[in-house]
């Protein structure tokens, strides 16, 4: 794989990112994170052998992990310079498994302790469950829910300052999402907007008066 231009953010399905168990391609992906680096400049600074780090490269370069992102003539020999195909990699299945329904039933109760009194019922929690999805279905990014949880693994996260808070990430893929849109479906995203404010402002029960 040749890289052409490196990609803000890339998820990693779980074959690809269960190639990062192994501590020394973490190291590898760590250091072409930050440089372009032959197989052989990456065995000096790893103190490795050449050999184990084509080893590793071929399977990161299989997961779509790393990529060449140049090639030099050095002599009589063909030299690769490899690079990350991302500077920000998450596991797109390092979210918490829910009961939908249980969920919203939640969110209502959560409401509540924020002060807004809404009647909490099973066929109000499924119907802010279709209201909640209809509207994410068009934010999201090549058809996958990146509907991640804060509370979630941060193993999931490898970016080149550091783990990225997930929240940090839904809102970059929220706006590329309304980037990406057509009119059509921001128009669209706009009218699911406000019915589920009307549905959300329909149960809220009439405060007493003063």
């Amino acid at each position: 794989m040749t890289i052409h231009s490196r990609k803000l953010i890339q998820p990693l399905a779980e074959e690809s990112f269960k190639l990062l168990e192994d501590e020394t391609r973490r190291r590898i992906i760590f250091l072409l994170r930050e440089n372009e680096l032959t197989a052989r400049e990456i065995a000096l600074k790893l103190g490795l052998t050449t050999q184990n780090i084509y080893h590793h490269l071929k399977k990161l370069q299989a997961g779509g992990v790393v990529g060449v992102s140049v090639e030099r003539l050095r002599g009589h020999l063909m030299e690769r310079f490899y690079i990350t195909t991302a500077d920000t990699f998450f596991y797109t299945e390092d979210r918490i498994e829910e009961n939908q329904i249980q969920s919203f039933n939640d969110v209502l109760y959560g409401l509540n302790e924020m002060g807004v009194d809404v009647e909490v019922e099973e066929y109000m929690a499924e119907e802010l469950s279709d209201l909640h999805e209809r509207r994410r279905r068009l934010m999201d990014v090549r058809g996958e829910s990146h509907d991640l949880c804060s509370s979630c693994s941060f193993s999931g996260y490898f970016m080149k300052f550091g783990p990225m808070n997930p929240l940090l990430l839904n809102r970059i893929l929220e706006y590329y999402g309304m980037i990406t849109m057509t009119e059509e479906e921001f128009d669209e995203y706009i009218d699911q907007t406000r019915e589920l404010r009307r549905f959300l402002l329909s149960i809220v029960r009439s405060r007493p008066a003063d």
